[in-house]
């Protein structure tokens, strides 16, 4: 049967090879092909020899064709050089990389199957080893994000994401302008995060304006020895969560002290309703609070000093948040309840970080959506041993959401 070649060229798709010869051998079909050229460039001198040294076949899975795995048996002509016959050299062909045994095209396939699914899943579906499914994803996301032009960075958010929640933590850096990861980070002390900001070059750290992260000590002293020209900014979030925490504590206490009384009917189930706001609360939830102040006083004054605060989030001017501080405070103190001055210690100390809310008006919510995505990404691959692999994919999603 006579073969139409330069169909099956086309079916192959690639450029500068002639097809020698086709077979469907046990399911696979075979293309037998060779250089459409009979010179090749000297590496050395870079003049064109026409002087063959010996040939060998090599083949190269390929795309499939037809719903067949499809392989490329390839002629690779060695030639010499008048310039050094002494050492022959290999014919170049643009479609294989160094050192592969798949073509360009299907390594593009593999790293597009990859890219929203697990290298495992892929791997198998392709019959290929996980490593070389993870080393030809991690070839392509290197070369896909440098084609990226780097953001100029001003504005970053640091947060912790767990690795094993209560054991292992990570370190994500955002550019808050464009909610991208940055990077990943080993760890959460101090010393992981100045590590890592030691390895930015100083041009990078100069023009760095702003920080949001939580109220760790760790992170700020981190960036406060990194960056001379950036300010701290405490993440407004986590301002309401420490004040709801420490309101949550109380209600524990007067829990624990009405099972002791089984007294628990009047403070079971206001847990959600201590902590909405008022505009919030449906009508069972709002009877349910009305009994347990009326049973605990303490709870109405809390409820009361949790609302006030909210009215901090309204304010616009660094001059009168400062003021409504030093108001909350004394209310904390006229109130007389004794948890809530660790609260206002944390104002105190924090004072100068939560007011640069007002020069750079950045929080964390953003954050916190995305480190949903990372570790959603970490669920999705099953978790991952090697921190490098994360990272790039981690990278890569993010810079082209």
């Amino acid at each position: 049967m006579r073969i139409n070649t330069d169909f099956i060229r086309k079916c192959v798709g690639l450029q500068d090879i002639k097809i020698t010869y086709v077979n469907i051998n046990k399911g696979i079909f075979e293309i037998f092909a060779t250089s459409a050229f009979d010179f090749a460039n000297c590496p050395k001198c870079g003049q064109l020899t026409q002087q063959p040294h010996d040939k060998r076949y090599q083949s190269y899975e390929h795309l499939p064709i037809w719903g067949l795995k499809t392989v490329i048996i390839l002629e690779i002509k060695r030639y010499k050089c008048s310039c050094d016959p002494e050492h022959p050299f290999d014919e170049n062909f643009k479609f294989i990389r160094k050192y592969q045994r798949r073509t360009i095209p299907f390594e593009e396939y593999i790293f597009n199957l990859a890219h929203k699914n697990t290298i495992q899943n892929i791997a198998e579906l392709i019959g290929i080893s996980h490593n070389a499914c993870q080393r030809i994803y991690n070839y392509y996301a290197k070369q896909k994000l440098a084609t990226k032009k780097p953001k100029k960075l001003e504005l970053l958010g640091i947060d912790d994401i767990a690795v094993k929640k209560g054991h292992n933590y990570n370190t994500v850096i955002y550019n808050q302008e464009t909610g991208s990861s940055i990077d990943v980070i080993e760890g959460r002390t101090k010393k992981d995060v100045l590590d890592y900001f030691k390895t930015l070059p100083q041009e990078v750290k100069d023009q760095i304006k702003a920080v949001s992260m939580d109220m760790s000590k760790g992170y700020c002293a981190a960036v406060s020895e990194s960056f001379s020209n950036a300010k701290v900014v405490i993440d407004r979030f986590h301002i309401t969560k420490n004040l709801h925490d420490k309101v949550d504590e109380i209600r524990r206490k007067i829990q624990n002290k009405a099972k002791k009384e089984n007294n628990k009917a009047k403070t079971f189930n206001i847990r959600w309703a201590l902590l909405k706001k008022v505009e919030n609360l449906t009508g069972k939830e709002l009877s349910n609070l009305l009994l347990a102040f009326e049973e605990y006083p303490v709870l109405e004054k809390l409820h009361y000093l949790k609302e006030e605060f909210s009215k901090f989030f309204t304010i616009k001017s660094k001059e009168a948040a400062h003021a409504f501080i030093d108001y909350f405070k004394e209310l904390v103190k006229e109130y007389e309840i004794v948890e809530l001055e660790s609260f206002s210690n944390t104002l105190n100390n924090w004072l100068e970080e939560i007011l640069n809310y007002y020069d750079y008006q950045i929080s964390n919510g953003l954050i916190e959506g995305n480190n949903h995505k990372i570790k959603n990404i970490k669920r999705r691959g099953y978790g991952y041993r090697n921190q490098d692999n994360f990272n790039l994919r981690v990278k890569l999603e993010f810079a082209f959401k």
